[in-house]
């Protein structure tokens, strides 16, 4: 029988490789949320992330150097199960497949979980996982074609946090834009999946008025820079940076926009519905389940330019639209990804 951790709150130990982006910003509003219903935490995650403070706010933080070397790693292991029975928890959570190599062996005192917000790569390293947490049924589904035991496969997806009432949005003349121009964000790693082509390739064939901001960094930002000087839309394509807070500038943007060709869940859609943004996106496996087309959202076919071009377009020329997906956007995430429900969830599986 599952015993719930909001009534009787255990002790859970999280292992978290992670750099800088959603899937960590996730993981710290999750330790948040568990911490305020009485769940004492312990993460060993690598050294020198920049949401480290964030997360030893209400997490004791064990910073670790997670070695190559076949030898090695077995001590590191041992030193990390050691840790973790020391302070006492009775459950370990891996995030994403790289911890999976760290967790502890399970055993009558220990459960292992490895939560994946990507598409599973295989399960070489999964010998000490005992179940898979997935956050949308895809992931799963491609896990259990995979091989992986479907009675030991969950789906829980994400929540977001609601934006503070008092919430300023960023002056849009500290970014080189008009007031009365139409923002388009788009937000992410600067990798091909991400297609922040696309959006560039959008704004070059609509009205002058049309402006983009792009934030994030990566590999092919100076591919994305060149090609916003090809297409003479330098003066309307922002390239923002990465963004600890990207909640001011989706408070200024005028349409949430997700051109991705790969994306298991889509944490920028519910990050729009949050901040009351219209949501256009092209139909890969996190926004086409997602977004109801027409009801909570905009769709069309990966990497089709004059789809997204032409559901900007629809959005600006046809009355009552936009308020119609703001609505629909903000209901459904409200019904399906509140932090009560993730969490309850959280609680019947962690504490079964």
């Amino acid at each position: 029988m599952a015993t719930d951790l909001s009534a009787q709150p255990g002790k859970l130990a999280h292992i978290h490789l992670g750099v800088d982006g959603g899937a960590e910003k996730f993981f710290v509003r999750l330790s948040r949320a568990l911490a305020k219903r009485g769940v004492e935490q312990v993460a060993f995650i690598r050294k020198d992330r920049p949401w480290r403070n964030e997360l030893a706010e209400h997490c004791d933080v064990r910073e670790m150097t997670f070695s190559r070397s076949h030898i090695k790693r077995h001590v590191i292991r041992w030193n990390i199960a050691r840790q973790i029975r020391q302070f006492g928890a009775g459950v370990t959570m891996g995030w994403m497949s790289p911890a999976s190599k760290w967790l502890p062996k399970p055993g009558p005192d220990m459960r292992t979980f490895l939560r994946l917000g990507d598409w599973p790569d295989g399960f070489h390293t999964y010998g000490n996982v005992q179940d898979l947490i997935g956050n949308t049924p895809e992931i799963i589904r491609q896990a259990v074609e995979m091989g992986w035991p479907a009675d030991r496969a969950h789906v829980i997806s994400n929540f977001v946090d609601p934006l503070p009432a008092d919430l300023q949005p960023v002056n849009r003349a500290d970014y080189n834009t008009p007031e009365d121009a139409t923002v388009l964000i788009h937000l992410g790693r600067f990798v091909r999946r991400k297609r922040f082509d696309l959006a560039i390739e959008t704004v070059a064939r609509l009205p002058q008025n049309v402006h983009a901001w792009l934030i994030g960094d990566g590999d092919l930002m100076e591919d994305m820079k060149a090609l916003a000087a090809e297409r003479g839309v330098t003066d309307r394509v922002h390239f923002l940076g990465w963004q600890r807070n990207p909640s001011p500038f989706l408070k200024a943007a005028d349409i949430l926009l997700c051109p991705t060709d790969e994306e298991p869940l889509g944490n920028i859609v519910l990050e729009g519905w949050n901040a009351d943004l219209p949501v256009i996106a092209t139909a890969s496996p996190g926004p086409s389940w997602l977004i109801e087309h027409g009801k909570t959202g905009l769709l069309s076919p990966c990497g089709d330019v004059e789809g997204l071009v032409g559901s900007v377009t629809n959005l600006q020329e046809t009355p009552g639209l936009r308020a119609e997906l703001v609505d629909g956007g903000r209901a459904y995430l409200s019904k399906n990804y509140s932090e009560q429900g993730v969490l309850n969830s959280y609680d019947l599986l962690l504490g079964s």
